[in-house]
């Protein structure tokens, strides 16, 4: 049958409707009444289904092959990532040079047990972990070896001679060092310690036989022109039996050990998914740095990123989703360092970063590690969206996948290779130990994602047989949900964003208020007066915090008025919180008349510390003073005060990784706003303890002295 040709005009509404229904449209919509996201339910189906935790753990496999701690490791696992990357559809995937330096790197290192049965107990070549990083060379035979226990004090040597020996120790390494070679004269170290003092809550030395610790020689212990000594490190299995045959009488060890500092860098890897709104991005991060195998830290979160990469990239070829609103930056480097290396190099880029998502030890297996997974909030300070989207992720994967066998097959995040696991995630306090805390003293909010604690930190039984596929699967799919949000969301999106925010600002805050009713209601009375003041800046400090995270859904292109409004909802049941407070501190008989303030008190409040442009990154920890009298004195005071809040924190149930480098956690609240006084009560609000306001004044003191801090609104 002939046809007739249709008109021109028809032909052109038929393309136009055609691409109409072809065109991928915002993947946020209103809270889903079935899922609690402001992602679509197709758009979660799309990213549960498209994302592969089995893909990761191939890439967290050929990883944890690489001794990254090494110059040579670290390239060739940075050319291997650059080259996935861009096989996943990264753009502009380049290697950014890291300044120049001295790098440490071992060609050989064997300890052998002389006789009468010469053996050998480890090989940096088997091994690479068995060589402490920083090692100094070394050739010896028949070396006497001497048991100094943990070797950490002055009696552990108490009638023994180590001089020109190698000592045999279990304690903490930078004590063990100070003491055997700096004071006592040891040529090097075997030891069997294996435990950070962050991971003491979750495992002892030996609990773990055959497991060997990763360690480095603190070159600060050393004095200038002394040799560096070696530092070999055995598992605890291995210590035992050397204490065993030292026992039968005196064992001689040969140490053979090769080490050479070539002058080269590091790089950054860095590329990007384009956003369509300019001057905008969303900054992902996972450290390449690390130990061989060190699967779970950090290969994991390196492989992840590779993932979503993959994942965003393949949905938007096929039309699931459209381009990004926000350009995805996507950064894989060496931790701490090279986040502070390419702040140097890029804070001042003319580039607005909205969020930042940090991806460090993913995909520990929840059962065999003894692990949990999960998100950490931004500080109260530094109060954002990202917050409910996370919150709201979890409490979605919770409800779904808390069973083996979840009946909603469509929003189980499970592998093919991995476990059947039941999925219990949690939202944390801000606690720091990974690169979003760099990024937050930036102003940038940031969330890490993790797996904590695992059986393997650090050691070498961080394997990859102890990741889970489907812990990873389910780390991706965290990540993507969240970033989505963050990198679609405008104007409608961003509305639906902030109800969002609104409605999950009332669970926090009434979490806010629950903590400080309840220390009223557990305080002895002769205590209160000062307590009702911190009480009410908690409350205070929440209802902050969630008007912060809803002005930050406005600056996504959220309607200015119906923004206003939920903030005015805020302002008025913040009220209504206070008022309920001081009724519970008129039933104990407390009078809510503030008491006349102390002079450290009034100095308090009038010093008032801004952190120095181009010094947000800098830490307490590295402060070089000149030679002040009295400096310190008051160095130590900060050092104590930090010390008994540690101590009051872990005896409250606190995660270690809560209060470390609590210091440099408390000065990131100066703003140029807040008093000395008022960051000890916003500190407070935070961590439910109060930090003498006598150590907080030395501490920004001291940071101003330092040229970190200067004063003024």
């Amino acid at each position: 049958m002939l046809l007739r040709p249709l008109p021109v005009a028809l032909l052109a509404v038929l393309a136009a409707l055609s691409a109409s229904a072809q065109a991928p449209t915002s993947p946020l919509g209103p809270i889903s009444p079935t899922t609690g996201l402001v992602l679509r339910d197709d758009v979660v189906r799309a990213l549960i289904q498209e994302s592969s935790g089995d893909r990761i753990h191939d890439s967290v496999q050929r990883l944890s092959l690489i001794a990254r701690d090494s110059l040579e490791g670290y390239t060739e696992a940075a050319a291997w990532t650059k080259a996935a990357a861009e096989a996943a559809g990264l753009q502009d995937v380049r290697l950014e040079a890291m300044k120049e330096g001295p790098q440490w790197r071992a060609t050989h290192g064997e300890l052998w047990v002389a006789g009468p049965h010469r053996y050998r107990v480890t090989s940096y070549a088997d091994q690479p972990m068995a060589l402490a990083s920083g090692s100094g060379s070394f050739e010896g035979k028949d070396l006497e070896l001497v048991d100094v226990g943990l070797g950490t004090q002055d009696a552990d040597y108490a009638g023994k001679d180590v001089k020109g020996k190698v000592v045999l120790s279990r304690g903490h390494l930078a004590a063990t060092l100070r003491n055997a070679v700096v004071k006592f004269g040891a040529v090097g170290v075997v030891s069997s310690y294996s435990t950070p003092p962050w991971n003491e809550a979750h495992r002892m030395d030996g609990d773990f036989p055959d497991q060997v610790g990763w360690a480095a020689v603190p070159r600060r212990l050393i004095p200038q022109g002394m040799r560096t000594p070696f530092l070999f490190m055995v598992s605890d299995r291995q210590g035992r039996e050397l204490r065993a045959q030292l026992r039968e009488g005196p064992v001689k060890v040969d140490v053979s050990v090769a080490t050479q500092e070539p002058t080269g860098h590091l790089s950054i890897v860095s590329g990007v998914i384009p956003g369509t709104l300019a001057g905008e991005e969303i900054v992902l991060t996972g450290h390449l740095d690390h130990y061989k195998p060190g699967a779970n830290d950090n290969a994991s979160g390196s492989a992840t990123l590779l993932e979503l990469v993959r994942t965003y990239t393949t949905l938007i070829r096929r039309g699931v989703l459209p381009p990004p609103v926000r350009a995805l930056r996507v950064l894989w480097l060496p931790e701490f360092e090279g986040t502070r290396e390419w702040f140097a190099h890029h804070g001042a880029d003319p580039v607005r970063r909205v969020a930042h998502f940090n991806f460090d030890m993913l995909g520990a297996s929840l059962t065999r590690s003894h692990s949990r997974f999960f998100i950490s909030y931004t500080p109260d300070w530094n109060g954002s969206f990202v917050n409910a989207v996370s919150e709201s992720t979890v409490a979605f994967m919770n409800r779904f996948n808390g069973v083996a066998y979840p009946p909603r097959k469509d929003f189980r995040i499970g592998s093919v290779t991995g476990s059947q696991d039941p999925l219990d995630a949690h939202m944390e306090r801000y606690s720091r130990g990974s690169d979003h805390q760099l990024f937050n003293d930036h102003g940038i909010p940031g969330v890490a994602f993790s797996t904590w604690p695992d059986d393997g930190y650090h050691t070498s039984g961080d394997r990859p047989e102890n990741v889970d596929p489907t812990q990873l699967h389910r780390t991706a799919f965290a990540g993507l949900a969240s970033i989505t949000v963050a990198a679609w969301a405008e104007g409608t999106g961003a509305l639906e964003l902030a109800r969002l925010v609104a409605v999950h600002g009332v669970k926090r805050t009434a979490e806010d208020e629950f903590r400080a009713r309840r220390d009223l209601a557990g305080t002895p009375a002769a205590q209160l007066p000062g307590l009702v003041r911190l009480a009410r800046a908690a409350v205070r400090t929440g209802y902050q915090r969630e008007r912060d995270a809803l002005r930050s859904c406005q600056a996504l292109g959220a309607p200015a008025e119906p923004v206003k409004a939920m903030i005015k909802t805020l302002e008025n049941a913040e009220s209504q919180a206070l008022k309920r407070l001081e009724a519970d501190a008129k039933t104990r008989g407390v009078s809510l008349k503030e008491p006349a303030p102390s002079e450290a008190e009034r100095r308090a409040r009038a010093f008032v510390p801004r952190r120095v442009k181009g010094q947000e990154l800098a830490s307490f920890d590295e402060l070089q003073l000149p030679a002040v009298p009295g400096s310190q004195a008051r160095m130590d005071t900060v050092k104590a005060a930090m010390t008994a809040a540690a101590a009051a924190l872990r005896e409250q149930g606190e995660s270690e990784l809560r209060f470390y480098q609590l210091a440099d956690a408390v000065a990131s609240y100066a703003d140029g706003q807040r008093s000395v006084a008022g960051i000890r009560d916003a500190a407070y609000a935070e961590y439910g303890y109060v930090i003498p306001v006598d150590a907080l004044l030395e501490l920004f003191g001291l940071l101003e002295q330092g040229g970190i801090m200067t004063r003024g609104r």
